[in-house]
């Protein structure tokens, strides 16, 4: 059976945060998914990535 989860260590998880060394912001791990046409079979593919995204490069990546 497995370990009930407190709440003080759901509050702990707040402060094992990777910060940015550029902007001192915290940095959030995002999955994009780039759509990719395949002429040869004409279908649609999906490529995703899981992509680190902080306040200095947030612009850059989205967009």
């Amino acid at each position: 059976m497995a370990k009930r989860q407190s709440f003080a260590d759901k509050a702990s998880k707040k402060s094992h945060v990777k910060l940015c060394p550029i902007c001192n912001s915290a940095i959030d791990a995002v999955r994009m998914v780039d759509p990719a046409y395949s002429s040869d079979k004409k279908s649609w593919k999906f490529k995703d990535k899981i992509v680190e995204i902080c306040k200095c490069n947030e612009k850059a990546i989205l967009g």
